[in-house]
């Protein structure tokens, strides 16, 4: 008989005592297949820790003196499981019954990195190169299943030794955003596949306490880290020249973008690192905008 993979959930929460007390107990009754739960309490000042002891030992708290971030927490959340496979929820969502039975015939593939659930209002990604920029908009068709250009960070199952392979999430996006884009383009680089599909359903009330953090702080997060991303991830000459020209014509209408250049600078300078993969940029937009095949 053939052994059973193990499965963790890894859950990153910020000052959200109130969303564990709501979802938690939903994602333990309908997650039977799962060894434990790993949640990261990330410098939350409240009660979460000691309301996740009522839930020992299935569930165990990992527990940071100060606000990290999303990539930190999730990548210290893995560090705490031997599991073969690990599923990546928000504390604002909730699995529906038999999501993961629904999702892990994906992995026959051996190929397959990760799967991303089915949300009410999202979708696999449909994803394009113009204006000098990586774009992308949701995808319409949510009937069958469809490749995806990453896995989704709070809603999603991915194969544990891929993960490893790849290094997890790059912590150069700290605190968040980026993150989970930049793992899916590493990986359809290096050759492995990233599916969405419309059975395994989980609810995601969007309820997240991310909002806490300043508002113009973390646009200018999100802004640097895109610029992170294409730096670090593409290698295809005509894109490359495209987005410089983007930074040159984006700077003179809008001066202060200089600020979110010199940001992403910074950090591209002392940590950054170019990928060297090899699959190409045209190959993976290519892939990556079709419907799955089995």
């Amino acid at each position: 008989m053939a052994k059973q993979p193990t499965i963790d959930i890894v859950i990153p929460s910020y000052n959200a005592q109130w969303l564990l007390e709501k979802n938690l107990p939903v994602v333990l009754k309908t997650s039977p297949e799962v060894n434990k739960i790993i949640v990261v309490d990330d410098g939350g000042t409240d009660d979460a820790p000691k309301y996740l002891e009522k839930w020992l030992p299935k569930v165990i708290c990992v527990r940071h003196s100060e606000n990290l971030g999303f990539s930190k927490s999730v990548n210290e959340g893995v560090s705490y499981s031997k599991a073969d496979f690990l599923i990546f929820i928000n504390n604002d969502v909730y699995p529906k019954p038999g999501y993961i039975e629904k999702s892990m015939e994906y992995f026959d593939d051996l190929k397959v990195f990760a799967v991303n659930f089915n949300e009410e209002n999202s979708s696999w990604p449909q994803v394009s190169w113009h204006s000098g920029k990586f774009q992308f908009v949701r995808g319409e068709d949510k009937k069958t299943p469809h490749y995806s250009a990453w896995p989704s960070g709070g809603s999603c199952i991915l194969r544990r030794s891929i993960w490893d392979k790849l290094g997890g999430f790059n912590e150069i996006y700290s605190p968040a955003y980026w993150e989970d884009i930049d793992i899916g383009w590493r990986a359809w680089r290096s050759g492995y596949k990233i599916i969405w599909t419309p059975e395994p359903i989980v609810v995601h009330h969007h309820e997240s306490t991310f909002g806490l953090k300043n508002k113009e702080y973390m646009n200018l997060i999100k802004q640097r880290n895109e610029l992170l991303f294409t730096w670090q991830n593409f290698s295809d000459l005509r894109m490359l020249l495209s987005h410089k020209l983007f930074l040159f014509s984006n700077s003179l209408r809008h001066p202060r973008y200089l600020k979110v250049i010199f940001a992403a600078l910074k950090e591209f300078i002392t940590k950054g690192k170019r990928q060297s993969l090899p699959i190409s940029d045209q190959e993976v937009f290519k892939l990556v905008n079709t419907p799955y095949e089995t």
